[in-house]
């Protein structure tokens, strides 16, 4: 069995994978965001400090975030998948300019922080690779 998704325990192993290869961001800018993953009716709020996830908590108030990414659960899948594929087209950027992921946020700054976030937030979810995901109940 693998680890369900959507969970905080899916998003503490992609914490604990990209805290322990610190080198993987190294070609980034630091990231200072408070944000969310908001996947169908649920939200993960992640806090970024430098190259370092620094939290991973379930629930929040989209209200109290920098932004939030957010889509359906089937969208979010499809992205786990494609990690390590080389699938561009299935890479955070890409599903937001293509409208399968948005970017919601109260602050006009928000939308720019987002957008300036995006590499690293994919590289925290690259940390998905190699894990064992199970998707039942997330579509």
């Amino acid at each position: 069995m693998g680890i369900p998704f959507p969970s905080n325990e899916f998003f503490s192993a992609l914490q604990k994978g990209l805290n322990s290869d610190p080198g993987c961001t190294d070609h980034l800018p630091p990231n200072e965001a408070y944000c969310g993953f908001s996947i169908g009716e649920h939200l993960f709020v992640l806090e970024f400090d430098g190259h370092t996830c620094s939290a991973v908590l379930p629930g929040g108030n989209e209200l109290d975030l920098d932004f939030v990414l957010a889509g359906p659960a089937e969208v979010w899948e499809m992205a786990i998948r494609a990690v390590g594929a080389g699938d561009a087209s299935a890479e955070l950027p890409a599903l937001v300019e293509k409208g399968k992921l948005e970017i919601r946020s109260v602050d006009p700054d928000g939308f720019g922080a987002a957008r300036d976030a995006m590499p690293f937030l994919q590289v925290f979810l690259d940390k998905a690779c190699g894990l064992e995901v199970d998707f039942e109940g997330s579509g």
